[in-house]
Protein backbone atom coordinates (compact mmCIF):
# COMPACT_ATOMS: atom_id res chain seq x y z
CA UNK A 1 0.00 0.00 0.00
CA UNK A 2 1.46 3.43 -0.73
CA UNK A 3 1.87 6.47 1.66
CA UNK A 4 -0.63 8.32 -0.23
CA UNK A 5 -3.01 5.66 0.16
CA UNK A 6 -2.16 5.36 3.77
CA UNK A 7 -2.19 8.99 4.54
CA UNK A 8 -5.73 9.32 2.98
CA UNK A 9 -6.56 6.01 4.73
CA UNK A 10 -5.89 6.52 8.42
CA UNK A 11 -5.12 10.74 7.88
CA UNK A 12 -7.45 12.38 6.00
CA UNK A 13 -10.75 10.16 6.15
CA UNK A 14 -10.72 10.02 9.69
CA UNK A 15 -10.26 13.97 9.88
CA UNK A 16 -13.17 14.43 7.50
CA UNK A 17 -15.01 11.69 9.61
CA UNK A 18 -14.10 13.57 12.64
CA UNK A 19 -15.22 17.07 11.34
CA UNK A 20 -18.81 15.70 10.21
CA UNK A 21 -19.23 12.91 13.55
CA UNK A 22 -18.59 16.35 15.64
CA UNK A 23 -21.44 18.67 14.03
CA UNK A 24 -23.65 15.41 13.83
CA UNK A 25 -22.93 15.48 18.10
CA UNK A 26 -23.96 18.92 18.42
CA UNK A 27 -27.11 18.30 15.95
CA UNK A 28 -28.22 15.32 18.76
CA UNK A 29 -26.32 12.36 16.64
CA UNK A 30 -27.09 8.73 16.35
CA UNK A 31 -25.07 6.35 18.93
CA UNK A 32 -22.55 5.40 16.03
CA UNK A 33 -21.20 9.20 15.80
CA UNK A 34 -20.50 9.27 19.40
CA UNK A 35 -18.10 6.28 19.10
CA UNK A 36 -16.90 6.74 15.62
CA UNK A 37 -15.80 10.83 16.43
CA UNK A 38 -13.58 9.80 19.23
CA UNK A 39 -11.97 7.13 17.54
CA UNK A 40 -11.27 9.62 14.06
CA UNK A 41 -9.82 11.91 16.16
CA UNK A 42 -7.18 9.76 17.62
CA UNK A 43 -6.55 7.90 14.56
CA UNK A 44 -5.72 11.83 13.65
CA UNK A 45 -3.88 12.54 16.77
CA UNK A 46 -1.59 9.22 16.26
CA UNK A 47 -0.98 10.26 12.50
CA UNK A 48 2.77 11.04 12.59
CA UNK A 49 3.47 7.44 14.24
CA UNK A 50 0.58 5.47 11.32
CA UNK A 51 1.90 7.45 8.42
CA UNK A 52 5.42 8.89 9.49
CA UNK A 53 6.43 9.15 5.73
CA UNK A 54 3.49 11.44 4.68
CA UNK A 55 4.19 15.14 4.46
CA UNK A 56 0.54 15.50 5.66
CA UNK A 57 1.76 14.72 9.57
CA UNK A 58 3.07 18.65 10.05
CA UNK A 59 -0.70 19.35 10.57
CA UNK A 60 -0.76 16.87 13.12
CA UNK A 61 2.78 17.95 14.50
CA UNK A 62 1.84 21.62 14.50
CA UNK A 63 -1.50 20.72 16.41
CA UNK A 64 0.09 18.96 18.70
CA UNK A 65 2.46 21.62 19.71
CA UNK A 66 -0.54 24.37 19.75
CA UNK A 67 -2.36 21.72 21.88
CA UNK A 68 0.80 22.15 24.41
CA UNK A 69 0.40 25.63 24.84
CA UNK A 70 -3.54 26.04 24.08
CA UNK A 71 -4.53 24.16 26.83
CA UNK A 72 -3.20 25.77 29.88
CA UNK A 73 -3.68 28.75 27.96
CA UNK A 74 -7.48 28.68 27.31
CA UNK A 75 -8.06 26.65 30.86
CA UNK A 76 -6.30 30.08 32.76
CA UNK A 77 -7.63 32.45 31.36
CA UNK A 78 -11.17 30.55 31.76
CA UNK A 79 -10.42 30.35 35.58
CA UNK A 80 -9.94 34.15 35.75
CA UNK A 81 -12.84 35.13 34.26
CA UNK A 82 -15.40 33.06 35.71
CA UNK A 83 -13.66 33.94 38.97
CA UNK A 84 -14.14 37.71 38.88
CA UNK A 85 -17.42 39.45 39.02
CA UNK A 86 -19.99 36.70 37.90
CA UNK A 87 -22.94 36.02 39.52
CA UNK A 88 -23.59 32.76 37.94
CA UNK A 89 -21.33 29.89 38.16
CA UNK A 90 -18.42 32.00 39.70
CA UNK A 91 -15.20 30.12 40.76
CA UNK A 92 -13.91 30.18 44.41
CA UNK A 93 -10.88 32.20 45.24
CA UNK A 94 -8.66 29.40 44.28
CA UNK A 95 -9.14 30.32 40.46
CA UNK A 96 -7.93 33.57 40.21
CA UNK A 97 -3.89 32.96 41.14
CA UNK A 98 -4.01 29.29 39.26
CA UNK A 99 -5.57 30.96 36.04
CA UNK A 100 -3.00 33.51 36.41
CA UNK A 101 -0.24 30.85 37.14
CA UNK A 102 -1.45 28.83 33.87
CA UNK A 103 -1.40 31.59 31.56
CA UNK A 104 2.10 32.87 32.85
CA UNK A 105 3.44 29.24 32.07
CA UNK A 106 1.38 29.57 28.79
CA UNK A 107 3.57 33.02 27.96
CA UNK A 108 6.66 31.27 28.98
CA UNK A 109 5.91 28.34 26.47
CA UNK A 110 5.28 30.30 23.81
CA UNK A 111 8.45 32.70 24.24
CA UNK A 112 11.37 29.61 25.01
CA UNK A 113 9.68 26.40 23.42
CA UNK A 114 10.30 25.16 20.08
CA UNK A 115 9.00 21.37 20.31
CA UNK A 116 11.39 18.44 19.13
CA UNK A 117 8.41 16.86 17.70
CA UNK A 118 7.82 19.56 15.15
CA UNK A 119 10.26 18.74 12.71
CA UNK A 120 9.52 21.85 10.24
CA UNK A 121 10.72 24.52 12.68
CA UNK A 122 10.40 26.96 10.36
CA UNK A 123 6.28 26.40 10.36
CA UNK A 124 6.14 26.48 14.24
CA UNK A 125 7.97 29.84 14.07
CA UNK A 126 5.34 30.94 11.62
CA UNK A 127 2.47 29.82 13.50
CA UNK A 128 4.07 31.61 17.00
CA UNK A 129 4.36 34.76 15.47
CA UNK A 130 1.16 35.19 13.28
CA UNK A 131 -0.47 33.93 17.01
CA UNK A 132 0.87 36.87 18.36
CA UNK A 133 0.52 39.32 15.54
CA UNK A 134 -3.23 38.47 15.09
CA UNK A 135 -3.44 38.28 19.14
CA UNK A 136 -2.03 41.97 19.04
CA UNK A 137 -3.73 42.97 16.10
CA UNK A 138 -7.80 41.95 17.49
CA UNK A 139 -7.12 43.28 20.74
CA UNK A 140 -5.87 46.83 19.74
CA UNK A 141 -9.23 47.17 17.39
CA UNK A 142 -11.36 46.20 20.26
CA UNK A 143 -9.78 48.19 22.70
CA UNK A 144 -10.34 51.20 20.32
CA UNK A 145 -13.79 50.21 19.31
CA UNK A 146 -14.69 50.13 23.03
CA UNK A 147 -13.01 52.94 24.47
CA UNK A 148 -14.00 55.58 21.98
CA UNK A 149 -17.02 54.13 20.05
CA UNK A 150 -18.91 52.24 23.43
CA UNK A 151 -19.46 54.81 26.20
CA UNK A 152 -21.03 52.11 28.33
CA UNK A 153 -17.99 49.31 28.06
CA UNK A 154 -15.42 52.13 28.56
CA UNK A 155 -14.32 51.27 31.44
CA UNK A 156 -13.90 48.05 30.78
CA UNK A 157 -11.99 48.34 28.04
CA UNK A 158 -8.64 47.26 29.83
CA UNK A 159 -8.39 43.99 29.23
CA UNK A 160 -8.23 44.32 25.31
CA UNK A 161 -5.27 46.81 26.00
CA UNK A 162 -3.34 44.45 28.22
CA UNK A 163 -3.63 41.54 25.52
CA UNK A 164 -2.28 43.89 22.83
CA UNK A 165 0.54 45.20 25.07
CA UNK A 166 1.63 40.99 26.35
CA UNK A 167 1.36 39.92 22.43
CA UNK A 168 3.89 42.35 21.55
CA UNK A 169 5.97 42.17 24.29
CA UNK A 170 5.87 38.39 23.57
CA UNK A 171 6.51 38.87 19.97
CA UNK A 172 9.59 40.84 20.97
CA UNK A 173 10.84 38.34 23.53
CA UNK A 174 10.56 35.50 21.00
CA UNK A 175 12.06 37.43 18.26
CA UNK A 176 11.23 37.13 14.34
CA UNK A 177 13.53 36.43 11.79
CA UNK A 178 13.07 37.73 8.44
CA UNK A 179 12.33 34.92 6.81
CA UNK A 180 9.13 34.16 8.91
CA UNK A 181 7.96 37.50 9.57
CA UNK A 182 7.40 38.85 6.31
CA UNK A 183 4.86 35.78 5.17
CA UNK A 184 3.40 36.03 8.85
CA UNK A 185 2.49 39.78 8.37
CA UNK A 186 0.85 38.84 4.88
CA UNK A 187 -0.68 36.25 6.40
CA UNK A 188 -2.42 38.24 9.33
CA UNK A 189 -3.43 40.49 6.72
CA UNK A 190 -5.13 38.03 4.73
CA UNK A 191 -6.86 36.86 7.67
CA UNK A 192 -8.17 40.36 8.34
CA UNK A 193 -8.73 41.56 4.78
CA UNK A 194 -11.02 38.27 4.22
CA UNK A 195 -12.72 38.52 7.54
CA UNK A 196 -13.50 42.12 6.78
CA UNK A 197 -14.53 40.95 3.05
CA UNK A 198 -16.89 38.02 4.71
CA UNK A 199 -18.56 40.56 7.12
CA UNK A 200 -19.23 42.75 4.22
CA UNK A 201 -21.05 40.68 1.88
CA UNK A 202 -22.74 39.33 4.63
CA UNK A 203 -24.03 42.76 5.19
CA UNK A 204 -24.78 43.01 1.66
CA UNK A 205 -26.41 40.20 1.66
CA UNK A 206 -28.54 41.46 4.38
CA UNK A 207 -29.32 44.24 2.95
CA UNK A 208 -30.66 43.00 -0.16
CA UNK A 209 -32.86 40.91 1.25
CA UNK A 210 -34.62 43.40 3.53
CA UNK A 211 -34.53 45.56 0.18
CA UNK A 212 -37.00 42.69 -1.56
CA UNK A 213 -39.18 42.74 1.39
CA UNK A 214 -42.35 44.62 0.95
CA UNK A 215 -43.59 47.61 2.82
CA UNK A 216 -44.92 46.46 6.43
CA UNK A 217 -48.50 46.72 6.38
CA UNK A 218 -50.30 48.89 8.87
CA UNK A 219 -52.15 46.96 11.69
CA UNK A 220 -56.15 48.14 12.15
CA UNK A 221 -56.90 49.44 15.61
CA UNK A 222 -57.77 47.30 18.50
CA UNK A 223 -61.48 46.43 18.90
CA UNK A 224 -63.59 46.85 21.75
CA UNK A 225 -63.40 42.87 22.26
CA UNK A 226 -59.52 43.51 22.34
CA UNK A 227 -59.71 46.61 24.53
CA UNK A 228 -61.74 44.44 27.17
CA UNK A 229 -59.36 41.71 27.39
CA UNK A 230 -55.97 44.06 27.32
CA UNK A 231 -58.03 45.86 30.72
CA UNK A 232 -59.38 42.51 32.11
CA UNK A 233 -55.14 40.81 31.84
CA UNK A 234 -54.05 44.39 33.44
CA UNK A 235 -56.79 44.75 36.14
CA UNK A 236 -56.00 40.51 37.40
CA UNK A 237 -52.52 41.28 37.05
CA UNK A 238 -52.42 44.24 39.32
CA UNK A 239 -54.46 42.25 41.88
CA UNK A 240 -52.04 39.47 41.50
CA UNK A 241 -49.08 41.60 42.48
CA UNK A 242 -47.44 41.90 38.57
CA UNK A 243 -46.95 38.07 39.03
CA UNK A 244 -46.83 36.97 34.93
CA UNK A 245 -48.19 33.60 35.49
CA UNK A 246 -51.49 35.12 36.39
Amino acid sequence: MGPALMAALLLWLPAVLTVYGTFNLLGRGSRMWKVLTPLSLLLVAVAPLTVPDSTSTQAVELLWGVSVIGVPLVFGLALMVFSGDVPVGRIPSWGWPTGLLLVGFAMWLIVTWTPAFVLEVTLWDRFVVVMLAACASLCTSLFVLHRFFVPRRRSRSWPMLAGAVSAVLLLMLRGVEGRVGAPAVAEVAGVFLGAGLALLLSVLVVWFFERSLPEPEALPPPSNEDLERAAAIVARRLQSGGDADA
